[in-house]
Protein backbone atom coordinates (compact mmCIF):
# COMPACT_ATOMS: atom_id res chain seq x y z
CA UNK A 1 0.00 0.00 0.00
CA UNK A 2 2.95 2.50 0.74
CA UNK A 3 5.42 1.80 -1.96
CA UNK A 4 4.69 4.54 -3.82
CA UNK A 5 4.91 6.62 -0.47
CA UNK A 6 8.13 4.82 0.66
CA UNK A 7 10.20 5.48 -2.81
CA UNK A 8 9.23 9.23 -3.23
CA UNK A 9 8.28 11.71 -0.67
CA UNK A 10 8.65 14.88 -2.04
CA UNK A 11 11.39 17.38 -0.38
CA UNK A 12 10.04 19.75 1.77
CA UNK A 13 11.51 23.61 1.68
CA UNK A 14 13.10 23.61 5.16
CA UNK A 15 14.17 20.26 4.26
CA UNK A 16 12.07 18.06 7.09
CA UNK A 17 10.24 15.35 5.39
CA UNK A 18 6.57 17.03 4.02
CA UNK A 19 5.12 17.98 0.95
CA UNK A 20 7.06 21.51 -0.41
CA UNK A 21 6.43 23.95 2.64
CA UNK A 22 4.17 21.78 4.62
CA UNK A 23 5.46 19.01 6.79
CA UNK A 24 3.55 15.61 7.09
CA UNK A 25 4.00 13.24 9.37
CA UNK A 26 5.84 10.70 7.43
CA UNK A 27 9.40 10.00 7.69
CA UNK A 28 12.43 8.36 6.09
CA UNK A 29 14.31 5.21 6.98
CA UNK A 30 16.21 5.04 10.48
CA UNK A 31 19.67 6.30 9.22
CA UNK A 32 18.89 8.71 6.26
CA UNK A 33 21.08 11.38 5.75
CA UNK A 34 19.78 14.39 3.12
CA UNK A 35 21.35 17.46 2.16
CA UNK A 36 19.74 19.89 -0.02
CA UNK A 37 19.20 23.32 -1.18
CA UNK A 38 15.92 25.37 -2.40
CA UNK A 39 15.45 28.68 -4.22
CA UNK A 40 12.85 30.16 -1.92
CA UNK A 41 10.88 33.34 -3.45
CA UNK A 42 10.06 36.12 -0.61
CA UNK A 43 6.04 35.11 -0.30
CA UNK A 44 6.61 31.43 1.25
CA UNK A 45 8.51 33.56 4.03
CA UNK A 46 7.99 36.05 6.69
CA UNK A 47 6.94 39.25 6.32
CA UNK A 48 10.27 40.33 7.27
CA UNK A 49 11.66 39.13 4.10
CA UNK A 50 11.02 41.31 0.74
CA UNK A 51 13.38 39.41 -1.36
CA UNK A 52 14.02 36.21 -3.16
CA UNK A 53 16.50 34.03 -0.93
CA UNK A 54 18.29 30.60 -0.60
CA UNK A 55 18.15 27.83 1.90
CA UNK A 56 20.69 25.21 2.38
CA UNK A 57 20.45 22.11 4.81
CA UNK A 58 21.63 18.53 6.24
CA UNK A 59 18.80 16.32 7.26
CA UNK A 60 19.34 13.30 9.27
CA UNK A 61 16.56 10.43 10.82
CA UNK A 62 18.90 8.72 13.43
CA UNK A 63 15.69 6.42 14.29
CA UNK A 64 12.59 6.06 12.68
CA UNK A 65 10.64 8.25 15.40
CA UNK A 66 12.65 11.01 15.37
CA UNK A 67 14.01 13.21 12.84
CA UNK A 68 16.70 16.51 13.10
CA UNK A 69 17.39 19.36 10.48
CA UNK A 70 19.49 21.89 10.53
CA UNK A 71 19.53 24.84 7.67
CA UNK A 72 21.05 28.28 6.94
CA UNK A 73 18.85 30.64 5.23
CA UNK A 74 20.80 33.83 2.89
CA UNK A 75 20.51 36.63 4.43
CA UNK A 76 20.63 40.33 1.96
CA UNK A 77 22.62 43.00 4.05
CA UNK A 78 24.72 46.11 2.69
CA UNK A 79 28.49 45.73 3.46
CA UNK A 80 29.98 48.94 2.54
CA UNK A 81 28.46 50.53 -0.63
CA UNK A 82 27.48 47.40 -1.95
CA UNK A 83 24.02 45.19 -1.02
CA UNK A 84 24.28 41.31 -1.11
CA UNK A 85 23.77 37.79 0.69
CA UNK A 86 26.85 38.53 3.39
CA UNK A 87 25.23 37.06 5.76
CA UNK A 88 23.08 33.94 6.89
CA UNK A 89 20.30 32.90 9.48
CA UNK A 90 21.13 29.45 11.21
CA UNK A 91 17.87 26.94 11.96
CA UNK A 92 16.53 24.16 13.29
CA UNK A 93 13.82 21.78 13.44
CA UNK A 94 13.01 18.47 15.46
CA UNK A 95 10.62 15.99 14.51
CA UNK A 96 9.28 13.17 16.88
CA UNK A 97 6.54 10.01 15.55
CA UNK A 98 4.68 9.09 18.63
CA UNK A 99 2.30 6.96 15.87
CA UNK A 100 3.14 5.32 13.00
CA UNK A 101 0.74 4.22 10.09
CA UNK A 102 0.37 0.77 9.87
CA UNK A 103 -1.11 -1.40 6.41
CA UNK A 104 -4.49 -1.74 6.55
CA UNK A 105 -5.45 0.42 9.40
CA UNK A 106 -7.12 3.20 9.17
CA UNK A 107 -5.30 5.22 12.18
CA UNK A 108 -2.89 7.82 10.56
CA UNK A 109 0.68 8.50 11.47
CA UNK A 110 1.28 11.67 13.95
CA UNK A 111 4.15 13.74 14.42
CA UNK A 112 5.06 16.93 16.83
CA UNK A 113 7.67 19.21 15.71
CA UNK A 114 9.34 22.46 16.79
CA UNK A 115 11.17 24.96 14.64
CA UNK A 116 13.96 26.94 16.97
CA UNK A 117 13.24 25.60 20.09
CA UNK A 118 16.47 27.56 21.01
CA UNK A 119 16.79 30.28 19.18
CA UNK A 120 17.34 33.68 20.65
CA UNK A 121 14.18 35.69 21.26
CA UNK A 122 13.46 37.29 17.92
CA UNK A 123 15.97 35.97 15.56
CA UNK A 124 14.16 33.24 13.79
CA UNK A 125 11.50 33.23 10.91
CA UNK A 126 10.17 30.07 11.58
CA UNK A 127 9.97 29.67 15.44
CA UNK A 128 6.75 27.58 15.70
CA UNK A 129 5.26 24.00 17.17
CA UNK A 130 3.24 21.95 15.35
CA UNK A 131 1.22 18.81 14.90
CA UNK A 132 0.33 17.20 11.79
CA UNK A 133 -1.45 14.03 10.63
CA UNK A 134 -0.49 11.83 7.15
CA UNK A 135 -3.06 9.21 5.97
CA UNK A 136 -2.05 7.43 2.74
CA UNK A 137 -4.63 6.11 0.56
CA UNK A 138 -4.45 3.31 -1.97
CA UNK A 139 -6.85 4.47 -5.34
CA UNK A 140 -6.49 0.89 -6.88
CA UNK A 141 -4.34 0.56 -9.47
CA UNK A 142 -4.58 4.50 -10.15
CA UNK A 143 -2.31 5.43 -7.34
CA UNK A 144 -1.57 6.96 -4.25
CA UNK A 145 -2.89 9.58 -2.10
CA UNK A 146 -1.41 10.77 0.45
CA UNK A 147 -3.59 13.34 2.90
CA UNK A 148 -1.84 15.64 5.49
CA UNK A 149 -3.59 18.32 7.75
CA UNK A 150 -2.14 20.10 10.83
CA UNK A 151 -1.68 23.36 13.11
CA UNK A 152 1.55 25.41 14.09
CA UNK A 153 1.37 27.58 16.47
CA UNK A 154 4.40 30.45 16.51
CA UNK A 155 6.50 31.82 19.17
CA UNK A 156 8.84 34.50 19.48
CA UNK A 157 8.79 36.02 16.82
CA UNK A 158 8.21 33.67 14.33
CA UNK A 159 5.67 34.20 11.46
CA UNK A 160 6.53 31.44 8.96
CA UNK A 161 3.95 29.44 9.85
CA UNK A 162 0.78 29.81 12.39
CA UNK A 163 -2.33 28.50 11.53
CA UNK A 164 -4.28 25.55 9.86
CA UNK A 165 -2.23 24.11 7.67
CA UNK A 166 -2.26 20.82 4.93
CA UNK A 167 -2.34 19.13 1.85
CA UNK A 168 -2.72 16.37 -0.58
CA UNK A 169 -0.13 14.46 -2.95
CA UNK A 170 -0.74 12.18 -5.81
CA UNK A 171 2.07 9.30 -6.72
CA UNK A 172 0.73 7.46 -10.11
CA UNK A 173 1.20 3.36 -9.74
CA UNK A 174 2.60 3.95 -13.39
CA UNK A 175 5.30 6.47 -12.34
CA UNK A 176 6.35 5.84 -8.68
CA UNK A 177 9.35 8.84 -8.33
CA UNK A 178 6.76 11.00 -9.32
CA UNK A 179 4.53 12.94 -7.72
CA UNK A 180 2.16 16.33 -7.86
CA UNK A 181 0.88 18.18 -4.55
CA UNK A 182 -1.24 21.11 -3.59
CA UNK A 183 -1.24 22.02 -0.23
CA UNK A 184 -1.62 25.56 1.90
CA UNK A 185 0.85 26.31 4.36
CA UNK A 186 -0.89 29.06 7.29
CA UNK A 187 0.06 31.78 4.68
CA UNK A 188 -0.95 30.64 1.13
CA UNK A 189 -1.66 28.08 -1.42
CA UNK A 190 0.96 26.26 -3.23
CA UNK A 191 1.47 23.73 -6.18
CA UNK A 192 3.89 21.55 -7.73
CA UNK A 193 5.33 18.66 -8.66
CA UNK A 194 8.84 16.25 -7.41
CA UNK A 195 10.46 13.74 -8.76
CA UNK A 196 13.60 11.17 -7.49
CA UNK A 197 16.26 10.46 -9.81
CA UNK A 198 18.67 7.38 -9.22
CA UNK A 199 17.34 5.99 -5.85
CA UNK A 200 18.78 9.14 -4.33
CA UNK A 201 18.30 12.82 -6.42
CA UNK A 202 15.50 14.64 -5.37
CA UNK A 203 14.24 17.56 -7.47
CA UNK A 204 11.18 19.65 -6.66
CA UNK A 205 9.52 22.79 -8.31
CA UNK A 206 6.18 24.89 -6.88
CA UNK A 207 4.42 27.86 -6.82
CA UNK A 208 2.59 30.10 -4.61
CA UNK A 209 -0.48 31.00 -6.30
CA UNK A 210 1.48 31.52 -9.70
CA UNK A 211 3.25 34.61 -8.22
CA UNK A 212 7.07 32.95 -8.38
CA UNK A 213 8.96 29.86 -8.53
CA UNK A 214 10.22 27.81 -5.98
CA UNK A 215 12.77 25.03 -6.86
CA UNK A 216 14.68 22.89 -4.49
CA UNK A 217 17.24 20.28 -4.62
CA UNK A 218 18.53 17.14 -2.62
CA UNK A 219 20.67 14.19 -2.50
CA UNK A 220 19.81 11.01 0.28
CA UNK A 221 21.51 8.07 1.40
CA UNK A 222 20.34 5.52 4.59
CA UNK A 223 22.86 3.66 6.12
CA UNK A 224 21.57 0.38 6.99
CA UNK A 225 21.96 -0.33 10.61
Amino acid sequence: MFAACSICRAQQLLGTSGLMNVPTAEMYASGTFKGGASLVQKELLSDRFNYNTGIYYIDFTPFSFMEITFRETLLKTRKGDKTGFYQQDRSTTLRLRPLKEKEGRWFPSVVLGVNDIYSDHGASNYAAVYGVVTKNLLLGKVGTLDVTAGFAKAFDEGDAYDGVLGGVRFTPAAVKNASVMAEYDTRGFNIGASVLLFKHLNLMCFTREFTGVCAGISYQYTIRY
